[in-house]
């Protein structure tokens, strides 16, 4: 096991284990709702920027449920074993 890990490398770890969380979810919260189970979306909900010449509208939200925090812990869990 080397000293030096790459940030890079857990940045990546943890967007594929939230996104396979998320289809995880999708795909079996009909037949497993706890899977599915969470708040409403968080984030900016139609953030707008006029400045005259340029319009900026822009939406960021995040769904989290259980299945991608089952994929987050995991991927942490991945990096320490690397």
């Amino acid at each position: 096991m080397s000293k030096y890990r790459n940030p890079w490398i857990l940045i990546l770890l943890i967007i594929t284990g939230v996104v396979l969380g998320g289809l995880i979810a999708s795909t079996l919260g009909n037949t497993l709702p706890i899977l599915s189970y969470g708040p409403e979306a968080l984030g900016l909900n139609n953030f707008e920027i006029n400045l005259g010449v340029i319009y900026l509208k822009l939406t960021l939200l995040m769904d989290i449920n259980v299945s991608s925090l089952i994929g987050l812990l995991l991927s942490v869990i991945i990096f320490n074993k690397l």
